[in-house]
């Protein structure tokens, strides 16, 4: 009687604990991402506007002819704020760290308000849709690796290219960036997620007045998919 409370006492401990040994089993067995696993996400992007420094379109002076120099007027240049496409690829070196490839696309809209004409012209303002390319590379370090949410932090630089009108004329620059964010993953088999991120651009050249840099908000939404 002793031995079979046992082996009913036993069975019952082993039916219990079953499920959560197999369930773990499944979630380790298919635990991702690994060495080696591929990513690849594409969604929109956010980027804030651009205000420039004002600058003047002075008339040279003529030495030659006792002339001095002149303003002809004013010109107050921006870029206002785009929406576009991004796509990304990324390879994992570790389970946390990744190397990461992508491209960005948006039209924003370059307006120059001209003002203080010297001949009393009224005050316009110019504007441009300008095609930006941006070619990127980063690296990604990712906080915990099991979990099916995961926050992250990326840093890289890129390539800038901004094309006016029809290609006539082309800004090149360099750009540096840095984000935080998270990858949420649908499901115990991580396959399938959405990723969340903001940080900022810091861009050289470009649509650009001045040889200064700017610093440009960003914010980022994609999904994911895990090879």
């Amino acid at each position: 009687m002793r031995s079979d409370l046992v082996r009913v006492a036993t069975l019952f401990v082993a039916l219990v604990m079953m499920p959560g040994v197999a369930g773990a089993q499944v979630f380790v067995g298919a635990a991702k991402p690994r060495p080696g696993s591929a990513e690849l996400s594409g969604g929109g992007f956010w980027m804030a506007g651009q205000s420039h420094d004002a600058a003047a379109a002075t008339l040279t002076s003529n030495p030659s002819t006792g002339s001095s120099g002149f303003e002809l007027f004013n010109a107050e240049p921006s870029v206002g704020a785009a929406l576009g496409v991004h796509g990304v690829l990324g390879v994992y070196i570790t389970r946390n760290l990744a190397i990461e490839g992508g491209i960005q696309f948006s039209r924003p809209q370059l307006k120059v308000r001209l003002t203080d004409d010297a001949e009393d012209a009224a005050d316009v303002t110019a504007t441009e849709r300008i095609t930006s390319y941006v070619f990127s590379g980063s690296l990604v370090y990712h906080f915990g690796g099991t979990g099916q949410t995961v926050p992250f932090i990326a840093g890289g630089a890129g390539h800038v290219r901004d094309v006016h009108g029809s290609s006539e004329l082309v800004d090149t620059g360099v750009e540096y960036h840095g984000t935080v964010g998270i990858k949420s993953w649908f499901g115990r088999v991580r396959k399938l997620g959405v990723r969340a991120e903001g940080g900022v651009s810091v861009r050289d050249g470009g649509v650009s007045f001045d040889d200064g840099t700017r610093i440009v908000p960003i914010a980022a939404a994609s999904l994911l998919y895990l090879f």
